[in-house]
């Protein structure tokens, strides 16, 4: 399985997907400083791995699971900053785990 389109500029070539795990799309990791917002408030991260369904962002602040969120980030090939919707599935005082919603 290769990489999506919409993640091949966005996947730096030497990292690999984690592939271990029981999921329904693979995760990349990757490093990218990213803004986000969830109770109309702005935060500040990096996205440290992403799919098609979710990202991972470590970031400070306290948030809980099923907050509505927007992330920013370079979700397309073109590397162009592009909105995400989802929500907060997991939080883990490092960070937290967003799925999208379905466009």
């Amino acid at each position: 399985m290769g990489v999506p389109a919409d993640h091949r500029a966005a996947t730096p070539r030497r990292l690999k997907p984690v592939r271990n795990e029981a999921r329904r799309f693979v995760r990349w990791p990757c490093e990218e400083n990213t803004h986000f917002a969830t109770n109309r408030q702005l935060f500040e991260g990096t996205i440290k791995d992403m799919s098609l369904g979710g990202t991972y962002i470590a970031t400070k602040g306290r948030f809980s699971v099923g907050q509505e969120i927007i992330v920013a980030g370079p979700f397309e090939a073109d590397q162009d900053e592009v909105k995400r919707y989802g929500r907060i599935v997991r939080y883990d005082g490092s960070g937290i785990g967003v799925k999208f919603s379905l466009p």
